[in-house]
């Protein structure tokens, strides 16, 4: 088959979307398949390159409202190809499914729209616009595709009252490629480059997002009574200027100067020291569709404290491979961040069931063979098969 997978962003862009599909995309490649990447060129990147197989082309950005990049070109480019056997979208908020939809009423290849994540957690005038998006365009894009990728049960029932046809919604995980986790990661090596010592650590890897909720994560080391270092690994996404600041300025006003880490964004394949040095990892979302940096902590088999939200309960069983919080509960997580710390047995027995966990149920060759079986299915319902 000769696939089209369209995205917002892709790597160098660092983010769980951009990594599923890169992953994807070079799996497919693998399994014999031609695959084609329209993405923008944010960051600054090749136009044209193939890399490992997987061609990629990338589009100017005009700007990014919302961290959604406007990229014309791209829709101009979808438009004028007519050669691929399906087009998979990923992410129902963003412009470039919106183009692929739109541009796919000339085109009318089969559509195949993974959405990563049914609320986007805006408050104030954004959550305006979130909330005007889904009873229009959203739920049009909803109803364009001809099957739509929800990454959880829970996601699903989300995008249901969206407007999704539930004959349409197929449930397909992320996965994790355990080949790609280097559990021989350098823990020493992270302490001593970030002077930790033996200081208990507290692990975040994402984009330095408002919706990530790294205020209560900041506000529970104030609780803490084990004091631990809280890491927190990620960059602002384009859009979001000034978030790093607004969490500088959290916790000077918190007195944490010193207990609170900014060591920046990290390729995905230097993260394997910081897990192996973390003591826990806590992801404080206030909304995830299914968060592939969880399941790369629990791969590592990390203890991890999730937020009692969508797509993080999808994963996290309370007590069984992790635990869970109420979101903006800055004094339950302090809490739990204490009772995990100081019970090192408790600990290892969640990190460990944690990676059980994922090697059974995210298991990358299952997810792929279904993703490849889904694209089959819509090109006959389209009559290209």
């Amino acid at each position: 088959m000769r696939i089209l997978q369209v995205c917002q962003y892709y790597p160098p862009h660092i983010g769980g979307i951009e990594y599923h599909v890169e992953a994807l995309s070079r799996k497919l490649v693998e399994a014999g398949h031609e695959v084609v990447v329209y993405t923008s060129n944010v960051p600054k990147s090749k136009k044209h390159e193939v890399i490992g197989g997987v061609e990629i082309y990338r589009f100017n950005c005009l700007f990014a409202p919302l961290n959604n990049p406007i990229t014309p070109g791209l829709f101009f480019k979808l438009i004028r190809s007519s050669s691929f056997d399906v087009i998979h979208s990923h992410g129902h908020f963003h412009m470039s499914s919106n183009q692929a939809a739109f541009a796919n009423i000339f085109m009318r290849s089969p559509f195949v729209l993974t959405s990563h994540g049914a609320i986007l957690g805006y408050r104030g005038w954004k959550r305006v616009v979130e909330v005007l998006y889904n009873k229009t365009v959203g739920r049009w894009i909803l109803k364009s595709a001809d099957r739509i990728i929800a990454l959880t049960p829970t996601q699903a029932a989300m995008l249901e009252e969206l407007g999704a046809n539930p004959q349409k919604l197929i449930i397909i995980p992320f996965w994790m490629d355990m080949d790609q986790v280097n559990i021989h990661g350098d823990a020493e090596k992270f302490r001593s480059v970030y002077k930790l010592g033996d200081e208990r650590v507290v692990l975040f890897v994402g984009r330095l997002l408002p919706i990530k909720g790294l205020h209560y994560l900041i506000e529970a080391a104030k609780w803490t009574k084990t004091k631990p270092t809280i890491v927190i690994i990620g960059g602002e996404a384009p859009g979001y200027p000034g978030t790093k600041r607004a969490l500088d300025e959290h916790v000077k006003t918190l007195g944490l100067d010193g207990n609170v880490l900014f060591p920046g964004s990290f390729l995905r394949e230097d993260l394997a020291d910081a897990y192996k040095a973390a003591d826990l990892f806590v992801l404080p979302s206030l909304g995830e569709g299914l968060p592939l940096v969880l399941l790369e902590a629990m791969a590592y088999g990390k203890c991890v404290i999730a937020t009692r939200v969508p797509g993080n309960v999808d994963v996290i069983k309370d007590g069984w491979n992790g635990m869970l919080v109420e979101p903006q509960n800055s004094m339950e997580l302090a809490q739990k961040i204490d009772l995990l710390l100081t019970d090192d047995a408790a600990r290892e027995r969640l990190g460990a069931q944690a990676r059980r966990d994922v090697e059974q149920n995210f298991n990358s060759g299952t997810i792929v063979s279904r993703i490849l079986d889904l694209y089959h299915e819509v090109q006959a319902i389209r009559g290209k098969s």
